[in-house]
């Protein structure tokens, strides 16, 4: 048998595994993109209804852990002064100690500039002096029925004011 036989084996052998390992790329890039429309940051998982970024939010705020509260918001929105409650009130109420007696969620509005807003309540009580403070939190999100639909914070008083924070 001459050289060229084996020359043309190898070269096919060499196209096969290309191709197989072009598959297997190609198959992780599907499953990269899916999981980063599907995931959602907030939450740490694929639930991304508004109760759940909502009871999220709250529960990050009452461990402390400002990564994941400010994930729950938009990322313009957090920095916001006129967001309500946002980043430098919420720094004065992270690990307060309160309980979660409710948590309400409405029915999405739609909105001249093609979003959703929608209007949810959170109800608390504080630990340590047993004071009862409802909060509103507008999530905002796509207009579109999509299945990759995320929820975020644009608008909160959850925690009080600068002035006067909850639960301290």
């Amino acid at each position: 048998m001459s050289d060229a036989y084996y020359r043309e084996r190898a070269a096919r052998r060499t196209r096969l595994w290309l191709a197989v390992g072009g598959l297997l790329v190609l198959a992780a890039l599907a499953v990269l993109v899916v999981r980063a429309l599907f995931y959602d940051a907030c939450t740490g998982s694929f639930e991304r209804s508004p109760r759940a970024i909502v009871t999220t939010f709250v529960e990050a705020v009452r461990r402390g852990d400002a990564p994941v509260a400010q994930e729950c918001w938009d990322h313009h929105t957090y920095y916001d002064l006129g967001a309500g409650c946002s980043e430098i009130c919420l720094a004065r109420v992270y690990g307060a100690r309160f309980e979660i007696v409710d948590v309400t969620v409405g029915e999405p509005q739609a909105m001249p500039d093609g979003r959703d807003n929608l209007e949810t309540s959170v109800s608390i009580v504080c630990a340590e002096s047993g004071e009862s403070h409802i909060a509103e939190i507008t999530l905002d999100s796509v207009g579109a029925s999509v299945p990759w639909k995320h929820w975020a914070i644009v608008r909160s008083t959850f925690g009080g004011t600068v002035a006067e924070p909850w639960c301290k």
